[in-house]
């Protein structure tokens, strides 16, 4: 029950700052309230009269928070009214469509409440126009309301405006003053009482927890005990006062107002901050209402760069870069967070998912000191960290995309895109939610990276041609998240623990980071060569890369083979160029130890790092150039 104490602490400290109620447009709700999608609104008089009704076409007004019972609020079919606000099926005493009329249950609740607080003038109003029985014929009166086809006028849900003069606020779903009657009518009502396994006090006990926790159209309850027939109830279980039945306070006795609270406050933090991803969710909170750094952002995200910002960053980027500006950069990011939080916040972090619509599932759940936790954000963000192809719109320029490179650690969504998107179909969205878990544990807990998840994205990236011409970004995306995804596992692996530097490490040895720069090397003179002859075609280092992944070796002799006649148009066009890439050549072939260049077994996800690194090096090379003849004009 850990969790329901600390999304219970977080309420009770973030309802007493109206500055976090205001941070999102769903607000922290009142208990016994829930939120619904209003269809239509209906303006009475003071004495109950009738003055004009209107659609509620804006999706962004149309929820609305309404009173409601432990029942209705988890009311999923059958006779549940809500007390106020309510479908036409429940509030109109004349409905005559084409499902069952709640209007007798519906009127008695209003009434009970009404004759509770008779000095509310709302209430009374609304009561008097509903006692009428006018409701629907009002509704289907007014050429306001169209229904579409095969819709069922019973379905719209009604919502109230009543026009009192002095009153400033006449829409009843925004009146705190009804909030707090509805609440103190509640508490009078006699319920089962028994000791809350969260707050250890004698309290009344929720039978029935909310749902809508995800969204308003949410179904799936955290908390269910409706199974009285089959096995919930089988073993220890006993049986009421009665010998009938057995009562489901006996498997979790949850205060009323733990529950109400509770699921409030996950609702709030869920809309506010968040991770989204179809069924799955997961939020990270502090119960002192402040807001944790964001564990499913990339570092961009985190840093709050602009697009201006971006573009001007991705225009000095330095290639022999080893990361120091960026590390200086998240150091002062973090220590902003440190100082923000205060060593005595606990942070948790919560994952919902369901499989059906009936159940959620707290698939993750950690609780940890806010030091703590930002010491592993920013792990996470260090060891992620690397060289990342961004497309940058340019606000200055309508429509011009700009593309470059800057230091970043990408976000689990990049990641997952990077191993099986970019297609957005179902098996895509599967798989994104098995990613995000998975990554869930290596930027929380530190695991490992998985290593099926690089060999993946590794075995992804080394078929470039499988990304459409036009797409070719997305390539270069995939493979700096590979690169990132492979340092990260190389200095997380117990067997490995090797930190590689961002920048071309020219005196490494290592076989497969060799063979990444021969690729390279050899894509370079291929593209200098169709350069000059104006020819617009793929390389043979890029048509051979997945063959030479899996045999270096075999494959390399193709490649070097295919150079001949580049080289050949090289030496009459750009002979100081070749010069230079021969002798780069010599230097890497050099380096291989004893056996290793001769060795045809497959590559691992570091030659895509000698790849990758040379590959920046020669951008590095190209811009010193074009700085120099620039400074020569």
């Amino acid at each position: 029950m850990s969790w329901l104490e600390q999304l219970y602490l977080t309420y009770e400290n973030a309802i007493q700052n109206p500055e976090n109620q205001n941070a999102t447009r769903k607000p922290l709700l009142p208990p016994y309230h829930t939120l619904q999608n209003a269809h239509i609104e209906i303006i009475l008089d003071e004495n109950g009269n009738f003055i004009d009704v209107n659609p509620v076409n804006d999706k962004a007004d149309q929820e609305i928070i309404i009173p409601c019972t432990e029942k209705s609020a988890s009311r999923t079919s059958g006779e549940a009214p809500h007390p106020l606000c309510d479908k036409i099926q429940y509030c109109a005493k004349d409905y005559q469509g084409n499902k069952k009329c709640y209007f007798s249950s519906y009127f008695s609740l209003l009434k009970a409440w009404k004759e509770f607080d008779p000095t509310n003038r709302f209430l009374t109003a609304i009561y008097k126009y509903v006692e009428k029985g006018t409701l629907c014929t009002d509704v289907l009166s007014s050429s306001k309301i169209k229904l579409k086809s095969n819709q069922d006028i019973g379905d719209l849900l009604v919502r109230w405006i009543v026009e009192i003069p002095g009153e400033n606020e006449t829409k009843c779903w925004k009146r705190k003053d009804l909030y707090e009657s509805w609440k103190r009518f509640n508490e009078t009502e006699s319920r089962i009482e028994d000791v809350c396994f969260v707050t250890g006090i004698k309290s009344v006990i929720a039978i029935n927890h909310p749902k809508r926790v995800r969204n308003s159209g949410d179904g799936a309850k955290l908390i269910s005990s409706n199974d009285k027939e089959e096995f919930t109830f089988l073993g220890k279980f006993y049986l009421n006062e009665m010998g009938n039945e057995k009562l489901p306070t006996q498997a979790a006795a949850v205060s009323v107002d733990v529950s109400q609270k509770a699921h409030s406050t996950l609702r709030w933090l869920i809309e506010r901050q968040g991770f989204k991803n179809g069924n799955q969710v997961i939020v990270s909170f502090t119960n002192s209402g402040k807001t944790p750094p964001d564990i499913f952002a990339s570092t961009s995200s985190i840093f709050d760069e602009s697009n201006e910002n971006l573009i001007e960053e991705t225009s000095k980027a330095s290639y022999s870069d080893l990361g120091q500006a960026f590390a200086k950069k998240l150091n002062s990011k973090m220590a902003g967070y440190r100082a923000e939080l205060g060593n005595t916040d606990k942070i948790i972090v919560i994952g919902l998912d369901s499989a059906g619509p009936g159940r959620i599932a707290i698939t993750y759940y950690r609780e940890l000191g806010s030091s703590e936790f930002i010491d592993r954000i920013e792990t996470w963000h260090q060891q992620m960290a690397w060289h990342f192809y961004l497309r940058v719109e340019n606000s200055g320029k309508k429509n011009q995309i700009y593309g470059g490179y800057t230091i970043l650690a990408p976000s689990p969504s990049i990641i997952a895109e990077a191993c099986y998107g970019p297609k957005r179909d179902e098996d895509f969205q599967k798989y994104k939610k098995s990613v995000i878990e998975r990554l869930l544990h290596c930027i929380i807990d530190g695991s490992p990276i998985p290593e099926d998840l690089l060999n993946t994205v590794v075995r992804k990236v080394s078929n470039p041609l499988a990304y459409p011409k036009e797409k070719h970004w997305q390539w270069e995306q995939a493979l700096s998240v590979a690169c990132a995804l492979y340092r990260c596992y190389s200095e997380r692996n117990t067997n490995l623990k090797i930190k590689y530097d961002m920048a071309l490490e020219k005196n490494r040895n290592d076989r497969d980071y060799l063979y990444g720069r021969l690729l390279a090397v050899a894509e370079h003179i291929e593209e200098i060569a169709l350069n000059v002859a104006k020819e617009n075609r793929e390389t043979n280092a890029a048509r051979l890369m997945q063959q030479f992944a899996d045999h270096p070796y075999s494959t390399w002799r193709n490649i070097e083979s295919a150079l001949r006649p580049y080289i050949s148009r090289l030496k009459v066009n750009r002979p100081g160029f070749l010069q230079n890439m021969q002798t780069l050549l010599d230097e890497i072939h050099g380096l291989f130890k004893p056996g290793d260049y001769e060795n045809d077994s497959r590559l691992s996800g570091l030659y895509l790092l000698g790849y990758h690194c040379q590959r920046l090096e020669f951008k590095k090379e190209k811009n010193q150039h074009n700085l120099e003849e620039s400074n020569n004009e």
